[in-house]
């Protein structure tokens, strides 16, 4: 019996279903709803609820879009518990996601036929860094979903589709703040594409004023808020010279003055860090099959057989476009979500090589048609396989069930961090994951009227007598840490067993507690009886840092 891929309109809209409920399932395995949120899910959720109440304040880190989306949906819930809220977000992640995969289809048929179209929304459906991330209560599902809207727009032949890439390529601003890349990517295919048109000028200026249109009410509101339009708090950030140092010096960071600081060759350097740490993590992040296909990808795409080359080189557009946008952070910072929207068009490379084998074959052999539809099914199959072996975490390969014993040491950590401590402690990476969180659902607060800050500065000091709060604090050394938290009330300092990603000199604190007189240990996980969540916290001694110093 011949075995065959040449579908009808039903069985394309029968095997992306199929493909939504195994993506679904995937998505699923990874996520835990009984975590309570702890990181940009905490802000999203709480912004969401305060958009609820009428309070449309512009966050200085955020724009306003993934709540905004949100918050209508929320309004039907009415719960005393902020887990509740988080959930939701998450579930309506999931749903964003695994309904983008016919997008993906309609985006991959600008470049192949119905089976090839197939075996590219399968790639993305089953991606499982994609599929951990949409039940995480994040951006990046819309995100996702509007730029894939917004490419398959700019594609189309119609003026009035045209119209609308550029309002999605807007929308995509309204969902993250330093997502400009798909404004900048689709002017630029517009003249790839459409340039050769009749009235392609008169065209190309309404959809600047469709485009200005939607971005309008940010710059409106930032400007009422912030009194500049143009403000975000991390643009004078990404020239900092260290992460931390973000935090600390938010307004003295400026490219003009890296140039000054440092001179053309060490701007030059900058990049070259950040074009080496974000190859790195987009191969990381490339497991488990995508690493396999995207090299034969860009190698056939340099010379297009079934692709128009017009479209290939909006593809590339897209790509190099994001790649160029986050180049200098990446230098900074290693964040592997600020790739994801990458992955529809790495993905489109990736099916090339797969169409290119099945149709043309190599030197030495070639398909018959019943042969292509059968490499086509072994393709997904292996797809999926590794797909799931990634996502089960099977033999510690990829993700695997969250670690909820983990998660929630850390909440009952941070229960007793609060009830027990009083001052400032050093703001760093898990160590005050939960604290907002466990904070703001205490007893004595109500998370529904809870104000985010409302200033410039998105991490004020909120210190009030008999609490614990988190504080950042900029340092090379642990003496320059000590020295520069010491005017600032920096009382306390927790390092993890395994070490710190923002303060590495503090590794060996955990272990080698001697090296450190003036840090008394006033917390042990181990002594509490903790199996998973691994920390001591230290308090600052500052009168015996001084004896021994001077």
């Amino acid at each position: 019996m011949e075995i065959t891929l040449q579908v009808s309109r039903s069985r394309v809209i029968l095997f992306l279903i199929l493909i939504c409920v195994i993506s679904l399932g995937l998505k699923l395995y990874t996520v835990d709803f009984s975590i309570p949120p702890h990181g940009d899910d905490f802000v999203y959720v709480i912004d969401a609820i305060q958009y609820n109440e009428g309070d449309f304040f512009v966050s200085q880190k955020k724009n306003p879009g993934w709540p905004l989306f949100l918050a209508p949906f929320m309004s039907i819930i009415n719960s005393n518990d902020l887990l509740d809220y988080t959930n939701f977000a998450r579930v309506l992640g999931l749903i964003i996601s695994t309904a983008t995969i016919f997008p993906m289809y309609f985006l991959a048929r600008k470049f192949f036929d119905e089976k090839y179209s197939l075996i590219a929304a399968s790639l993305f459906a089953f991606e499982p860094h994609l599929n951990y991330n949409s039940g995480t209560a994040l951006s990046e599902p819309l995100l996702i979903l509007v730029l894939i809207t917004s490419m398959i727009f700019i594609l189309h032949n119609k003026t009035k589709y045209l119209y609308l890439a550029f309002v999605f390529a807007g929308l995509c601003w309204w969902v993250r703040l330093e997502v400009i890349y798909p404004m900048l990517a689709i002017i630029l295919i517009y003249f790839i594409v459409h340039r050769a048109k009749s009235n392609s000028l008169r065209n190309f200026s309404l959809c600047i004023i469709f485009l200005l249109i939607i971005i309008s009410p940010l710059f409106i509101q930032r400007d009422l808020q912030f009194d500049d339009p143009f403000y975000v708090w991390y643009t004078g950030t990404i020239f900092a010279d260290d992460y931390t140092e973000i935090l600390t010096s938010p307004e003295n960071a400026g490219v003009v003055d890296f140039v000054e600081k440092h001179g053309v060759l060490g701007l030059m350097e900058r990049l070259a860090n950040g074009l080496a740490n974000l190859l790195n993590t987009l191969i990381r992040i490339s497991y488990p099959y995508l690493l396999i296909l995207i090299p034969f990808g860009i190698l056939f795409s340099l010379r297009p057989i079934d692709q128009k080359m017009k479209n290939i080189k909006a593809n590339w557009t897209m790509i190099i476009t994001i790649i160029a946008v986050i180049l200098i952070p990446f230098a900074m910072f290693e964040e592997r979500r600020w790739l994801f929207p990458i992955f529809p068009f790495l993905i489109i490379l990736a099916t090339i090589p797969i169409q290119r084998v099945t149709n043309h074959g190599l030197n030495t052999f070639s398909f018959n048609e019943n042969q292509k539809s059968i490499f086509l099914v072994i393709v997904i199959g292996v797809v999926l396989l590794l797909s799931s072996t990634f996502t089960m975490g099977i033999g510690e390969f990829g993700y695997g069930l969250p670690n909820s014993a983990l998660e929630h040491e850390k909440v009952k950590f941070t229960v007793y961090l609060v009830e027990n401590f009083d001052g400032r402690i050093l703001r760093d990476e898990v160590v005050d994951d939960y604290l907002a969180y466990v904070n703001l659902t205490s007893d004595d607060n109500d998370f529904k009227t809870f104000k985010s800050p409302r200033g410039k500065n998105p991490y004020p000091d909120l210190y009030e007598p008999g609490k614990v709060v988190r504080m950042s604090v900029y340092g090379k050394t642990v003496e320059e840490l000590v020295t520069n938290g010491e005017p600032r009330g920096l009382k306390y300092i927790g390092i993890l067993e395994k070490g710190s990603y923002f303060f590495p000199f503090l590794n060996d604190l955990y272990y080698i507690e001697e090296n450190y007189p003036y840090m008394k240990k006033v917390f042990d996980s181990d002594e509490m009886g903790y199996k998973e969540f691994k920390i001591k916290i230290f308090e600052i001694d500052y009168k015996n840092f001084h004896e021994l110093n001077n």
